[in-house]
């Protein structure tokens, strides 16, 4: 438990989703200013170095159950309803750094007739690594949405038609817009590859 000038909150990093949260403990008077609400408590933060500053647009808060909470809510009053005042009901600073799910497709290049799919996996809920383009295509043979044979026939495409390698990193790609929403979404093609084959002279006799 804490004393009315103290308060709890806890990080919650999007891109850190599968590593253990972290807490803090904040003095709410702090060098003879006192932090009135919570917009001062992030400017505090932010002040301190605690988080970099290029995630200052992206950060919110939420209470212990996921409820959004405005910057100007008055430090004061959420301790005397209990939010923050112990580790249990921590605040939540949410720096949603990178987008919390992936939208993709499925394109069956060699059946017209099948409809086109679009899935969203959350990054944030799963236990499994996502950090290039290889791990989410594992992850969609591993989970059964397609059938082993035709691991060797899939191959991605980004929403401008880029072709999309599997070294390729996730995060890269969310951040310049593929796989954001599913009208952005990321492109799985299913299909046999097509390869070329140079045609070489054949040369018979003497020349």
């Amino acid at each position: 438990m804490t004393h009315n000038n103290e308060l709890w909150l806890s990080y919650h990093q999007v891109s850190r989703c599968n590593k253990p949260v972290t807490a803090q403990l904040i003095e709410l008077e702090f060098q003879n200013q006192k932090l009135v609400d919570l917009e001062d408590v992030l400017d505090h933060l932010f002040h301190q170095g605690f988080i970099e500053a290029r995630y200052r647009p992206v950060a919110f808060w939420e209470n212990h159950e996921g409820q959004r909470i405005h910057g100007a809510h008055v430090v004061e009053d959420l301790l005397k309803n209990g939010v923050g005042k112990c580790s249990q009901t921590a605040l939540r600073l949410v720096i949603a750094d990178t987008p919390p799910a992936v939208w993709f497709s499925y394109h069956y290049l060699h059946s017209p007739l099948a409809p086109v799919v679009t899935q969203r996996i959350k990054l944030d809920a799963s236990q499994t690594k996502f950090e290039l383009i290889a791990h989410l295509t594992n992850h969609i043979f591993a989970s059964g949405y397609l059938a082993p044979h035709l691991r060797t026939k899939v191959y991605w495409q980004g929403s401008c038609g880029r072709r999309i390698e599997e070294h390729e990193h996730l995060e890269h790609l969310l951040c310049a817009g593929d796989g954001v929403s599913e009208t952005a979404c990321l492109r799985l093609d299913i299909g046999q590859f097509s390869f070329f084959v140079p045609t070489v002279p054949m040369f018979y006799g003497d020349q």
